[in-house]
């Protein structure tokens, strides 16, 4: 019977990235002083360093987030749990903790118990600077929201038509993030006052469902003329 072939083991060489054989010796083990997995480990071990510096440093900031742009926290609430000596303002967070380029200038409001209020980019329209994907990391981390708009008007009704607290049929129609009307707490109107002076009306949205706020559009608003006017005024929506 013939001799069999000498058993050839490939070893992947990690510096060059190629693949080489290695010989057993007669007595069928491997060739003394020669590993199956040749890995420099010393060389990587400055890139290990750097790594395990970068995951220490990130779970750092995780647990004491000072609310910068390098270093945001996940929400307000989070900052105030951890920095009870902290002043209502502008601060950064980054809900949905991953690089820090998406973070969001918001404004905590501390005394407030922590809260996390997104500003409008302008007070006359319903629109937010946030990213979709952060809105939804807002929602999930908060247990409610509070947004308050201002309708001003001159000469044209928007919510009723006399001093009662029904709203009119064309009354005004918000309609939430989710896509739900939302219905406001009225905390004044006077715009039912036809006298050729500006009015206002505000409504304030007080929910337990985040994913409601903000207000993402009004309908039903009445025309306007050359004798009436309208104003709107966008507050921040916070989320507690």
């Amino acid at each position: 019977m013939s001799a069999s072939p000498p058993l050839l083991v490939s070893v992947l060489d990690f510096d060059r990235m190629s693949y080489r054989s290695a010989a057993p010796e007669e007595d069928g083990g491997i060739a003394s002083g020669r590993s199956l997995m040749d890995m420099p480990m010393l060389d990587q071990a400055p890139d290990i360093l750097r790594t395990l510096h970068y995951l220490s440093s990130l779970i750092h900031n995780l647990k004491n987030p000072l609310g910068t742009r390098d270093h945001p926290a996940q929400l307000c609430k989070d900052l105030h749990n951890c920095q009870n000596t902290l002043y209502d303002g502008t601060y950064w967070i980054d809900p949905n903790l991953g690089c820090s380029s998406d973070s969001i200038e918001v404004t905590c409001n501390f005394t407030g118990g922590g809260r996390t209020c997104l500003r409008p980019i302008t007070t006359t329209k319903l629109e937010f600077s946030v990213r979709r994907v952060q809105m939804n990391f807002i929602h999930l981390l908060s247990s409610g929201a509070e947004q308050r708009i201002t309708i001003h008007c001159l000469n044209t009704t928007i919510w009723r038509h006399a001093p009662s607290l029904l709203p009119a049929q064309n009354a005004v129609r918000f309609q939430a993030w989710s896509g739900e009307t939302l219905k406001p707490d009225v905390l004044a109107d006077t715009c039912w006052q036809l006298n050729g002076r500006w009015q206002r009306a505000d409504f304030l949205f007080r929910v337990s469902d985040p994913t409601l706020l903000p207000v993402v559009r009004l309908s039903n608003l009445p025309k306007t003329t050359p004798t009436s006017r309208l104003h709107l005024e966008v507050g921040p929506v916070c989320f507690l």
